[in-house]
């Protein structure tokens, strides 16, 4: 017999600013490509190599390059077609010409003698123009034919190029993946002093020289006034413990040519110090070593002058100096005769720490930290995009390290140059004429706490399957959760609190509900939840501290069978403000059995984004696999 089910609605809230803020108003026509089919109707332009489109709308604008439809580049709107992948949907489509179709065709479009990113672009058409301060969120579905990304641009209209930077790049795969992105119009978009404004989106999609196929679908653009002042509440510390983090998320890397690994980002070594606490140590290269250069340089007398032999021929004698050369361990020998020739630079060994959250315009941030070098030095800060991803070359100033340990409080508010980078570089080669090592400590990196998403404070997500049978079974099926890992990774003492009070399962786009898991929740056919009882649900045994499996039972109410079909949906633990995430896959009770018998599997090896969507080729960024974060440079 089912339990009696009670359902929570609230949606779990992040921020706390005091001031309210303008709704999100969408710009974009036809965002799904379902309205009339004919392209005329959506918000889409793509500038592209198409042959032979026919007739042309004269109110639309689209054109042929010098009127020629055989050797031109189309400019107008965007192909809308049945997805390949679902004959229900409509998306739209675009094709990158390959480099060497391009050069066949004599008509590359080029940057540095190679196909320019911008060789074939589509738009986002705006039926308004965007003016500077407005928040812009770029919403929409996107895969193509070959794994790559596409560079985003602002524009006035397509074609009218503004700034070179919209979005930053956008990575796709060849399955569909849904990319939200928000960014502060600023000067630089709007050319608002050349009076040319914004209002298109700009994808710069010739990125592979091979050429791809994209495929575009549920797009929005929407612009909202920015937040007001908002109270502060505090700091959000990144860094649960500091230096001794067990956030799993890799904050800590080092970039130095003296550990043995010349040239590549590595893990920050945890050392006890002469003090008996753990530090991060980082050790920076000198001229440590020289060796004996022989030269033969003329013989002067008392008055200067050059000693001649008897037949006149100059006299030389042999001068031995020492060159400064640099050894690694690996036994790997690099001269240095002067920085300026060989490059011990102030970066030459960097120290990095990351955080997920990328900064944003406006906002404030702390770092607490402690520091200490083996001899007085000064260091350098740089904020970079991930580790040796450089962004700008000052962020929180220079400090000056002793060998006794001092504590810094550095805060500094995100300006135009730092945005959207989430790395600090401690540039530690200042000091080149001997080895030194450099120790840290870390209180705290933190963010105030409504400009931390929750996204970012997500520590861990793995995948697991539960099943579905047939209609009309009354008692259901069982399938598990093991709860291991997510309660080690957010440090949870209670197992009871954890799942009773803190669980939410998607209720639509953007957010979350609570639910009352051992009463019971019900999920349409999209994994959200709702309150049909038509639907398929949910119940979960009270749970133990001393057993971490999780029973789930569930039952089908839609009336219709199960096989062949899956559902994807995400359950959503918080604990002392952290997050674990479980992708979970619904699928039939046929295919559960016949892949993990009577246990829910994590699927090892799946990487997936920090919204827990699965990613088969990751670019630059961070990424969750097997319940652990790590960074792709």
């Amino acid at each position: 017999m089912k339990k009696l089910f009670t359902l929570i609605a609230g949606l779990l809230l992040t921020g706390s600013g005091a001031f309210a803020q303008s709704e999100w108003v969408d710009l974009v026509v036809n965002g799904n490509m379902e309205g009339e089919q004919d392209a005329k109707w959506s918000s889409f332009w793509c500038h592209d190599w198409r042959r032979g489109l026919g007739d042309f709308d004269p109110e639309s604008g689209q054109q042929y390059d010098k009127d020629d439809a055989e050797n031109g580049q189309f400019q107008g709107f965007a192909e809308i077609i049945v997805d390949p992948l679902n004959p229900n949907n409509h998306c739209a489509r675009v094709v990158a010409r390959s480099s060497e179709e391009a050069e066949a065709a004599g008509n590359m479009v080029k940057a540095d003698g190679k196909l320019a990113s911008w060789d074939c672009q589509f738009f986002v058409y705006a039926n308004d123009v965007i003016p500077e301060g407005k928040e812009l969120r770029m919403t929409m579905r996107v895969r193509a034919e070959k794994d790559g990304s596409f560079e985003t641009q602002a524009h006035w209209k397509p074609g009218d190029y503004n700034y070179w930077s919209m979005f930053g790049n956008i990575n796709v795969t060849t399955e569909w993946t849904k990319i939200q992105v928000t960014a502060t119009i600023g000067a630089d978009q709007t050319q608002s002093a050349n009076e040319k404004f914004m209002q298109s989106v700009a994808f710069n999609l010739s990125t592979n020289v091979e050429g791809n196929v994209y495929y575009f679908d549920d797009v929005k653009l929407e612009i909202r006034d920015p937040k007001g002042p908002e109270e502060f509440a505090g700091w959000f510390n990144m860094l649960r413990h500091g230096t001794e983090s067990a956030d799993k998320i890799g904050n800590f890397t080092t970039f130095t040519g003296r550990d043995g690994v010349t040239n590549r980002d590595q893990q920050a070594r945890i050392v006890i110090d002469e003090d008996g606490q753990p530090a991060l140590t980082v050790a920076a290269i000198g001229y440590n070593a020289s060796t004996k250069d022989t030269t033969y340089v003329e013989v002067k007398d008392e008055e200067g002058n050059t000693v001649v032999d008897d037949e006149g021929n100059p006299v030389t004698e042999m001068e031995v100096n020492e060159v400064p050369i640099y050894i690694t361990e690996n036994g790997d020998t690099l001269k240095l005769q002067n920085s300026e020739t060989y490059g011990i630079d102030d970066f030459r060994t960097q120290f990095f720490v990351t955080t997920p959250h990328k900064y944003v315009l406006g906002e404030k941030i702390k770092v607490g930290m402690w520091a200490r070098a083996d001899k007085d030095q000064q260091i350098d800060t740089q904020v970079h995009r991930m580790p040796g991803d450089y962004q700008h070359w000052q962020f929180l100033g220079s400090l000056d390290l002793t060998p006794e340990w001092q504590h810094f409080d550095l805060e500094v508010e995100i300006g135009s140059d730092h945005k959207g980078g989430q790395t600090i570089a401690f540039n530690c080669n200042k000091l080149k004429t001997e080895d030194s090592n450099l120790y840290f400590r870390f209180d705290e990196v933190s963010f105030n706490l409504g400009d931390v998403s929750e996204e970012e404070r997500t520590l861990g997500s793995e995948a697991v399957r539960l099943p579905v049978p047939e209609p009309g079974k009354e008692d259901g099926v069982q399938g598990s959760i093991d709860f291991a890992e997510c309660l080690k990774v957010l440090e949870a003492n209670s197992f009871e609190n954890l799942v009773n009070e803190n669980m939410t399962v998607p209720t639509g786009e953007d957010a979350y509900g609570d639910v009352d898991v051992t009463a019971g929740f019900f999920l349409d056919e999209k994994g959200y939840q709702t309150d049909s009882e038509k639907s398929i649900i949910l119940e979960m045994e009270e749970p133990s501290n001393d057993n971490p499996q999780l029973t789930v039972t569930v039952y089908n109410e839609t009336e219709e069978s199960f096989t062949g079909k899956s559902i994807d949906t995400k359950f959503r633990y918080k604990f002392d403000n952290w997050f674990y995430v479980f992708n979970v896959s619904l699928v039939s009770e046929e295919n559960y059995a016949g892949i993990s018998e009577t246990k829910a599997v994590k699927n090892a090896g799946i990487v997936y984004d920090l919204m827990g969507r699965k990613v088969s080729k990751p670019g630059k960024g961070l990424y969750i696999q097997d319940g652990r974060k790590f960074f792709v440079k």
